[in-house]
Parts: structure tokens; sequence; C-alpha cells
């Protein structure tokens, strides 16, 4: 959900549209008919500015620079439980700390301005919901009784399953609406949403707090930046071990996890799961004519055009080399692979600028599916890959020796086109595959040299239209 406004689904406007109007209806409401403290009171309450102030703290200091290679807001979020807090010492008109706390994340994380709109509508919504849950239990009562002991922690409940519940079904709407995923996809990782809202629970400590000690609520921020500096060393470590530490995206082995996970699901035989391989075309001669770093900086490229050009459910991972591999997050929105193909050749298909020059590679994809839980990732890993070589071995053969790539330049007539080629070629970066096997490679083939092509056997996805390409940068 990164697209301008613009580009989004007519539906998903009428949807932001509707969530706006929601939130400033609700509001009125709120203001004229719950009970409780009003706001000019409210703000009057040292502990209600403490709570606010923690707020803040706990939204804005995750973006801080020495926490930005981490992202605790898929983890957990320290300011809904401070709002919680709000709500049951300051009746429901405190609600407005959802709206501010919504805010303050997608400012934080600087998100584009109608996410911003829709973040903070979102938490509005649940924050009026919240409060309208507690001004049904409080209906009997007074708001200068004192809420009895026993009755803390089951209200906590209550508005944690309200917040949270009413949280899963506004985004899950929201990016259904905006076709950023399915609901079978939002919903797979239930059991780490589940854990995520248990930090609701602790809700009582900064209520106690407020009401009777407010002086003591500044300790909270101490422990909240603890918690966070633990949150960031583990998820760091764990991303760094699933990471590639050339491109930033998932290496091989949390590839295998992921696959393995989606294998074992219990509807894979009404979402079957399904991988694709794709390999830049000939990089071994980037890296032979141009250099390492050169191949390497085209490999960092086109793993962030992969990543653009796939879905934000799905995916992408360096398999090695100069492959990658895509995962798609299946239901029933996923789409065709020759269609993720056709997007993944556009993305790479557009020259990658280093400074002094342009390289362009070329790719080829193959792909497989299973439906059985007892298939082996191996095994469809190995059937998309003999795929891929098929089509590889399907392109016709070129004869003569190719023409080896200036250091300077193209050979004269070059004009970029994809009936005139330009030999660049791949090279194998950090992590290449052995001589041995581009050689295979080469065999395969027929020649070193793969022309333009762009016509495909029945049943195996047409190979990328050019090979590298590399030409003084204009």
């Amino acid at each position: 959900m990164t697209v301008p406004l613009r580009r989004t689904p007519v539906r998903f406007r009428c949807w932001l549209a509707g969530c706006v109007l929601a939130l400033g209806a609700g509001f009125g409401a709120l203001h004229a008919f719950a009970p409780g403290p009003d706001l000019a009171a409210i703000i009057r309450e040292p502990g209600a500015l403490l709570l606010l102030a923690l707020i803040l703290l706990a939204d804005f200091y995750p973006t801080l620079p020495w926490m930005r290679d981490t992202n605790p807001f898929g983890e957990f979020i320290f300011s809904t439980p401070l709002a919680i807090a709000a709500l049951m010492v300051y009746g429901p008109h405190s609600a407005i700390v959802f709206v501010i706390a919504g805010l303050a994340m997608t400012l934080a994380l600087r998100m584009r301005w109608w996410r911003v709109v829709l973040n903070t509508a979102l938490w509005g919504i649940q924050g009026l919901a919240a409060a309208g849950v507690l001004a049904v239990i409080w209906h009997w009562f007074s708001w200068t009784d004192q809420v009895p002991g026993w009755a803390i922690l089951p209200i906590t409940v209550v508005l944690t399953v309200v917040i949270e519940g009413l949280n899963v079904l506004l985004v899950l709407t929201s990016q259904v609406l905006a076709r950023a995923t399915t609901p079978r996809a939002y919903l797979t990782d239930w059991r780490r949403q589940v854990t995520i809202g248990t930090l609701d629970l602790t809700a009582p400590i900064p209520a106690v707090l407020a009401a009777t000690q407010p002086v003591l609520l500044p300790l909270l921020a101490i422990a909240m930046i603890a918690a966070l500096a633990g949150l960031r060393a583990v998820t760091s470590r764990t991303t760094q071990a699933g990471t590639d530490p050339l491109t930033g995206v998932p290496n091989r082995a949390y590839l295998l996890g992921q696959l393995t996970a989606r294998l074992s699901a219990h509807d894979i035989e009404r979402h079957p799961v399904m991988v694709l391989l794709v390999d830049l075309d000939r990089f071994k001669q980037v890296n032979d004519e141009l250099g390492h770093l050169v191949g390497d900086r085209v490999l960092v490229e086109v793993a962030r055009r992969l990543a653009d050009a796939i879905r934000s459910t799905d995916v992408i991972a360096r398999f090695g080399g100069d492959e990658f591999a895509v995962l798609l997050a299946g239901g029933s929105g996923q789409p065709q692979p020759e269609e993720v193909a056709a997007r993944i050749r556009a993305a790479v298909a557009r020259p990658v600028e280093i400074p002094g020059r342009s390289v362009r590679v070329g790719i080829t994809v193959g792909w497989s599916q299973a439906d059985r839980r007892d298939t082996d990732p191996m095994a469809l890993l190995q059937r998309a890959d003999a795929r891929l070589y098929a089509a590889k071995a399907a392109r016709p053969a070129r004869t003569g020796a190719p023409e080896p790539a200036a250091a300077t330049g193209c050979p004269d007539g070059f004009d970029g086109t994809e009936s005139d080629t330009c030999p660049g070629g791949p090279a194998a970066g950090t992590g290449a595959d052995a001589p041995e096997e581009r050689m295979a490679r080469s065999a395969a083939t027929g020649t070193g040299w793969d022309p333009v092509w762009t016509g495909a056997q029945a049943g195996i996805l047409p190979a990328h239209d050019g090979g590298a390409q590399a030409a003084p940068a204009r």
C-alpha cells in the first residue's frame, strides 16, 4: 500500500472516506452523550498528560536512527496499553488518545498522506468502540466511584478483545479493498496477532499509576525503552539469520522455512503453493567485464525491483548466486505465474544505472506448484529449476562466437532496442554459481550467447528478451 491514492481501487477510496466520516460522527456523538469528565477536565490531570507523553514516546522512539534497522510495530505496539489505561482512568472522552496514537505512528513511519489519514481513522474508530463499551459497563455507576480491584482485569480483557478484534477486521478490510492481500494470507499468521494483543493486558499497570501515583509514570518510560532495545536486538539477530547480506532480501534458508510452512497448510488443496525461480541471463559476463562491484550493484537493484513487482504478501528471496525465488502468497486473488513473470520481466528490463554506464540484464523464469501436503519443498524447487532450464534450452542457438562488450561502450549502431543487442554480461556476485555449473548452462543452450527470443514452448514461460547489455550512461 505505497502507491498514490489515485491508483488505488475506487471501492478502497470510498472505504477511506467512510472511515473518516465515521470517525467524525463518532466523536461528535461521544462529545454529546458520553458520561465522565470532558476533555477540558482531562487535560488538567497530570496523569493524563504523562500518559499522553508516554504514548508519543512509544510511537516515535522506534523511528530514531539507532532503531531504524528493525520495525517493532510489526511485533508490539506499546502505545495501545497506554491508551487503554487512559480510557480506564479518565473515561470515554479520553478516546481522543487513540487518534493521537494513530497519527503519531504513521507520521513517525513517514507513510503517504492517505495512509496517515486511514491509520488515524482506524485507530480512532477502535478507540470509539472501546469508549462505547466502557460507557455501557459504567452505565449504573458514577465516574467518582473507585473501580473494584477484582473488576480491573476483566474490564481490561473486554477492552482488549474489542480493540484488537476491531483492528483485525478494519485492517483486513482495508488491505483487501486495496488489493494488497487476501483474507487467507492476512489471517495465516493469526498466532502472532494474538501474541501482539496480549501486551494490551498490561494496561492496568499504567492505569493504577495514573490514578494513584502519576509521579511514578516516568519510570515506565525507562522500562519501555529497555524493552524496545531488547526487542531490537532479538529482531536484528533473527533478521540477519534469514536475510541475504548483499541484497537485503530473505535468503534460501528463510525461503525454505516459509515454503515448508505453506506446504503444511490445511487448505493447500484449495490454494496450491506456487514458487517461481528467476535466473539472470549472462550475469557472469557482467562480472568478468565490468567487475564484481558492478555485478553486486546489479544484484541489489534487481532484488529491489523484484520486491516492487510482487505483492507485499509474497516472498522474494535470493536463492543463490544470480538466482532469485518468488513464493506466491496464495488465496483466491493469487495471480497466474505468467502474470507475475510478465511483471518481473518488465521491472528487470529497465537499464540499471551505474556511475559511468548503463547495464541491462535479462531473466529466465521457471515455476512449479503443489497441492498436496506431503510435497517435498526441494522437489518443488527442483521442478521449477527444471522448467527454468527447459526455457533456456528452448532458445534457438546463435552461430558464431559472441562479440565481447567493450569496457567503454557498445559496438557502433547499438540503439538499446530489443532487436539490437549489445553483449555485456552477467556476473556471479557474492555467492555466485561455480564455473562448472555455468559451463553446464552454456552447454544447455548450445552457445555462450543467447539472442533476442520471444517465443516459448507450450507450458514453459517465455524467457526474457535480452541479455546483459552494457553501454555508457547518457
